[in-house]
């Protein structure tokens, strides 16, 4: 056998064998602030309205999906929002940084936006988060809170302002769905 390739392999075991090792610590390392975002796992449904100021209400379907991803370092959802006229995706991805242990809540959407949010607990059942940035030359800013109303039910009201004036509100309630076997 080839020298270099008997190395390999042994370098290549070595590697197979230390990587459960170090996934386990790192998921033991990252999981007690992840946690915090795991009261989103599951499915929910709801309704929810988008108002803008000039246009009327617009009510819509909601459908939230989330995971624990990452090794249980961070929770992954997907929102889908819909009436008769509109559609909205949404990919979502909560985590924690292990350094400054501050929260972020990264979102993008089908209509081209990318927001990093960061988090704050407000108390065991509300998070809240902020994402400010500038365009058109105005400053923008969205704030979201999030209210669990127990195991089954959240609430969730984003505002988003352009130099200080209110530009939308998107607000609604989820229901958690029970798990099908």
């Amino acid at each position: 056998m080839n020298p270099v390739r008997r190395w390999l392999s042994a370098l290549t075991l070595l590697a197979c064998a230390a990587g459960p090792a170090a996934v386990s610590a790192a998921d033991t390392a990252a999981a007690p602030e992840a946690a915090r975002f795991f009261p989103l796992v599951g499915h929910w449904k709801g309704h929810g309205e988008l108002v803008q100021p000039g246009q009327a209400p617009a009510r819509m379907t909601l459908d939230y999906r989330c995971r624990k991803a990452a090794a249980s370092s961070a929770v992954s959802c997907e929102l889908k929002a819909r009436n008769g006229t509109m559609s909205i995706a949404e990919s979502d991805l909560f985590g924690v940084d292990p350094v400054s242990r501050q929260g972020h809540w990264y979102a993008v959407t089908n209509q081209g936006e990318s927001h990093d949010h960061l988090v704050e607990w407000i108390d065991a059942g509300t998070m809240k988060a902020r994402y400010a940035w500038a365009q058109d030359g105005a400053k923008m800013e969205e704030n979201i809170a999030i209210r669990f109303d127990g195991a089954r039910s959240m609430n969730f009201r984003s505002v988003v302002t352009a130099n200080g004036n209110e530009a939308a509100v998107f607000g609604g309630t989820l229901r958690r769905q029970a798990r099908t076997r």
